[in-house]
């Protein structure tokens, strides 16, 4: 719609620009006071146009004018107006047309000569790109020139010719001295900012690429280049700076940069999307661009920028639009192309609406303007953030490797030393058996010498008095005799009995019968057994609580209770008390207590005996061993080393400790059945664990 209004000539007159410090820059801009005609031949001068053929073919502008691409010359025309209070006190520096137009190649500036009144003579001045800045009266990068002091409140119409091969734009306005400065400052800080941002991440993509190295950032370093070296020729900087007193270089400068950037946008392109291994063809479409931009680069060196500027824009407009979708299938093949797809998507609504604007496709607006440089910083740090992305995962991988590499060779480290290990353990599990078994052998041989040596010499002994007729014994003597047999007989029947038992012990171990059983009925039932027996009542049983479940095989556990009772028994004094007691408490698998460890069922058994030989505490539980201080007593040294198997494989424990005053503690200890701890009976004292240590 707008482009079909400005296709309508408009002869409604514009208001008039005034010169008033009251109003704001922005009620003092070229905004609603344009009319602008086109001269297609170039050749026509400002006479020509203000005569009233050609002055009825100028259109009113809405906004600023925005020209394109033309062949020949824009005239644009407005009006000044100076206010009363100007009139009367004329301000200070004076009042200046500020002629924003940075691609123009030539600038021709009319204005009524102060001196000949409304009707009088113009004042010409030449300004443009083309024309040398050290001529200007402000040399600065926006064209700008001194008005008259108007001695009246009359309007006057300023002529402006705008011609050359680049895009052709007019902004700005009428500003006083002070305010053309403030302006010229602010636009010199963005155009500084932007290109030292581009030129610094131009170098640190330069090292990286070096470094690391990687052909994507040496690609970013180029592209950057030349973005910094566009900026700078579009606004003017080496023509304000270096070139002030050539202006053609200056131009086809900015020519040049248009064009090698163009190409470096191509070729880095092809190498961020990794286009020969994607996209093969679009790769080859985008080779043939890159080698036409090369060559525009040619051309707008040796001045022909004019004949290559409208297909580099549309190759700027038709690039934007065919990259963003190549980033949404590589995003789809790869999410980490997600950064750049960012960076070209915003390339493409920022980018695509100021070339758009150079076309005439969209008005020249503030926005339009500065969409470039907006869309290029952050494009900028989207694809910088994209490569260190890159980077990053490419480190990630390395790592990833590097892990797989260093885990494999720990799994093959360790498993060569796990089979090392197998083997020195087997060594040493061969060796233990081969000395326990010589131990054992040992103890046997010892034990037989002495248990069966002396019953067999009392049946020797018997059966020669008895077979004595010289002695003339009595029966009653006989009688004695006799049963001292029978005695000796048992003795040395219960020590077969007892090596079978640990015979049978190692053929049943492996197969248990386990069931729920309970401790404290167990023990009662076991302890009134012993008490009607040998023991005469002297055992005596506490419990600290009132139900003691284990998950046991009942007929090793008779053998169990029997041996620690016997043994608290046989070694303890006559009539001497034996005391049993029995809790819940948290233990571990050696028998020490422990706040982490699951519960389980103690059993103590304490005895006023002799106790335990410290040299004797590590090797009670060995099979045939018998300490040195009670082998008088009768013994094979098997029943505590049944008793320690019984509790190992029910999962439990047996230790054995010397009580705080005199005589032995044995505690076995077993898993409770289930997870959770019965409450303790009430009354019950806690039960005191004994120090670990061995049996006799």
């Amino acid at each position: 719609m707008l482009l079909a209004c400005l296709a309508l000539p408009s002869h409604a007159q514009v208001e008039p620009l005034r010169l008033d410090t009251a109003l704001s820059i922005r009620e003092r801009n070229f905004i609603g006071h344009l009319e602008a005609f086109h001269d297609k031949t170039g050749l026509l001068t400002r006479e020509q146009v203000a005569a009233p053929p050609y002055q009825q073919q100028f259109e009113t502008l809405a906004n600023v004018f925005n020209g394109g691409y033309a062949r020949g010359a824009w005239w644009v025309r407005f009006r000044i107006q100076a206010s009363p209070e100007e009139v009367a006190r004329p301000l200070e520096g004076g009042w200046w047309l500020r002629l924003n137009a940075p691609y123009a190649d030539y600038i021709d500036v009319w204005w009524p000569d102060a001196e000949g009144g409304a009707g009088g003579g113009f004042v010409h001045r030449e300004l443009g790109g083309m024309r040398a800045g050290s001529q200007r009266e402000l040399p600065w990068s926006i064209p700008a020139t001194r008005l008259p002091e108007l001695r009246d409140t009359e309007p006057r119409w300023v002529w402006v010719r705008l011609a050359g091969d680049r895009s052709l734009s007019l902004a700005g306005g009428v500003s006083p001295l002070r305010e053309q400065a403030v302006v010229q400052q602010e636009l010199n800080y963005v155009d500084a900012a932007v290109t030292g941002m581009a030129l610094l991440m131009a170098v640190v993509s330069l090292m990286m690429g070096i470094a690391l190295p990687d052909r994507r950032f040496l690609a970013y370093a180029g592209y950057l280049f030349t973005l910094a070296l566009l900026f700078a020729s579009s606004e003017g900087l080496p023509a304000a700076l270096w070139l002030q007193d050539d202006p053609r270089a200056a131009v086809r400068l900015h020519n040049f940069a248009v064009c090698l950037h163009t190409a470096a946008a191509f070729a880095f392109a092809r190498v961020l999307l990794d286009m020969d291994r994607q996209f093969p063809r679009m790769n080859r479409v985008f080779q043939v661009m890159t080698l036409l931009c090369l060559a525009g680069c040619a051309i707008a060196i040796a001045g022909g920028y004019g004949r290559v500027a409208r297909p580099l824009n549309m190759a700027w407009v038709l690039f934007a639009v065919c990259i963003v979708p190549m980033c949404a299938v590589a995003l789809r093949r790869n999410l980490q192309a997600w950064p750049g797809l960012i960076g070209y998507a915003v390339y493409l609504m920022m980018g695509a609406m100021h070339f758009a604007k150079n076309l005439q496709w969209l008005p020249y607006t503030l926005v339009t303007q500065s969409s470039y440089a907006i869309g290029s910083i952050i494009h900028i740090m989207a694809f910088f953030f994209a490569l260190g992305w890159r980077v990053r995962q490419r480190e990630r991988r390395a790592l990833s490797l590097s892990l797989r590499h260093r885990a494999r060779l720990a799994r093959r480290v360790n498993e060569r030393t796990h089979d090392l290990r197998q083997e020195i353990a087997q060594h040493h599990r061969t060796h233990d058996q081969l000395a326990l078994a010589l131990r054992e052998q040992r103890g046997l041989l010892a034990m037989v010498s002495h248990e069966f040596r002396t019953p067999l010499g009392t049946i020797g002994g018997s059966a020669q008095i008895l077979s004595d007729e010289r002695l003339g014994l009595a029966r009653e003597e006989v009688k004695r005799e006799a049963e001292k047999i029978g005695r000796t007989v048992f003795r040395m029947r219960d020590l077969v009995d007892t090596l079978l038992a640990d015979e049978w012990l190692d053929a049943s171990s492996n197969n248990l019968h386990l069931a729920p059983l309970e401790l404290a009925v167990f023990l009662s039932e076991k302890i009134e057994e012993h008490n009607e027996g040998m023991a005469g009542g002297r055992i005596s049983l506490q419990l600290d609580a009132r139900e003691l479940p284990v998950l046991a095989d009942e007929t090793l556990m008779h053998i169990a209770m029997d041996n620690l009772l016997t043994n608290a028994i046989k070694y303890a004094p006559p009539h001497s008390p034996v005391r049993v007691r029995a809790g819940i408490r948290r233990c571990r698998a050696d028998g020490f207590p422990e706040g982490d460890a699951i519960p389980g069922v103690c059993i103590q058994v304490c005895d006023e005996g002799p106790g335990f030989m410290p040299q004797d505490l590590t090797h009670v539980f060995e099979r045939f061993y018998r300490a040195a201080g009670v082998r008088r007593i009768p013994g094979i040294g098997l029943g505590l080393h049944m008793v320690h198997r019984i509790a190992t494989v029910h999962g439990g424990s047996v230790v054995a400790a010397n009580g705080a005053s005199e005589g032995a503690v044995l505690t076995l200890t077993l898993p409770l059945l289930g997870s959770a701890e019965p409450a303790p009976a009430r009354g019950a004292v806690a039960l005191p664990m004994a120090v670990h240590g061995g049996r006799r």
